[in-house]
């Protein structure tokens, strides 16, 4: 078998599953995506919550028909480490943003010298915050158009405020020059706005460094392909059963085909609100949501997988 159709070959048996990639710093997340389709030739690539561009880490990239688990990863908790810059500040809260201040040394120091108590007392409080207006300078749309465009147009718009739970917060390696911190926060919770309000109660200008995810749910940033092994086609398409964390019923095979045709199976019990059809060889067969109570036997197909 020549190159070409082993390619060919691979392409068919892998046009579904997830990528999962370590997303350098200074590209965006769709960058990243139209990458992976490019160079591995994929046809649809989707992904599951985005890194801003300064940010590098845990990526996950749905191929195929597993982009329509999506949403299931957004409301995943996300772990991240990131370094904080004292004394420096911009509107993004991040390096890519424009400077809105920048201490001379001198002052950082006295500040230092002088406020790290309240800084302490500050940070042990973080985990619970629960409520978190979302940055100026973010991709969140108002009425079909970015925030951060609105923003840096001088357009005031509503403020965005959200919901969030900090699980754990840490912060150490404390010197003139900043800190590190490590927190593992609920899905959509912005690391950078969590800097600025600290930074804001503090009464020093600071900003993110660095930042790196390292957990998304149950996935870690060790089991990612690096975007080495992407460019060189090297980068694993992982199987849905392998990534996802769903419960799932399995059917008899005789019933397979009435799933592949719509056709609704008569299930003893439900596992949980949504919920996976397999066969008894494990192939996922449809994507599920009970409809109405808990213990009720009804349910309809989100997605039903066509035979591969």
């Amino acid at each position: 078998m020549n190159p070409s159709d082993l390619r060919e070959n691979q392409q068919i048996r892998t046009e579904f599953g997830f990528l999962l990639l370590d997303k350098p710093i200074g590209m965006t997340s769709s960058d990243l995506v139209l990458k992976a389709k490019k160079t591995l030739g994929l046809k649809k690539v989707g992904h599951t919550g985005t890194l801003d561009k300064a940010a590098s880490g845990l990526m996950v990239l749905p191929v195929g028909t597993s982009t329509s688990f999506s949403q299931v990863f957004l409301g995943k908790d996300k772990e991240y480490e990131a370094d904080v810059q004292f004394g420096f500040s911009t509107d993004s809260g991040d390096r890519e943003g424009l400077v809105v201040e920048d201490w001379e040394t001198s002052k950082i120091q006295k500040w230092y010298q002088e406020s790290m108590p309240k800084l302490e007392e500050i940070l042990s409080k973080v985990s619970g915050w629960e409520e978190q207006i979302a940055p100026e300078v973010s991709a969140l749309k108002v009425q079909g158009q970015r925030r951060a465009k609105l923003f840096r147009e001088g357009i005031s718009v509503p403020p965005s405020i959200r919901k969030i739970k900090i699980f754990e917060f840490s912060a150490g390696d404390f010197c003139p020059e900043g800190f590190k911190l490590k927190t593992r926060v609920s899905g959509g919770t912005y690391i950078r706005k969590l800097v600025m309000d600290i930074a804001e109660e503090a009464g020093i200008p600071m900003c993110l460094k660095s930042l790196n995810r390292t957990k998304v749910g149950k996935l870690k940033l060790e089991q990612a392909d690096t975007y080495e092994a992407l460019l060189l086609g090297k980068a694993i398409i992982h199987p849905p059963e392998e990534i996802l964390d769903i419960p799932s019923v399995e059917i008899p095979s005789t019933e397979v085909k009435d799933v592949f045709h719509g056709k609704k199976i008569k299930l003893d019990w439900i596992p949980a609100q949504e919920f996976l059809l397999t066969s008894p060889e494990g192939e996922i067969l449809a994507y599920c949501r009970r409809e109405g109570l808990p213990g009720s036997l009804s349910y309809k197909y989100l997605k039903v997988f066509s035979k591969i």
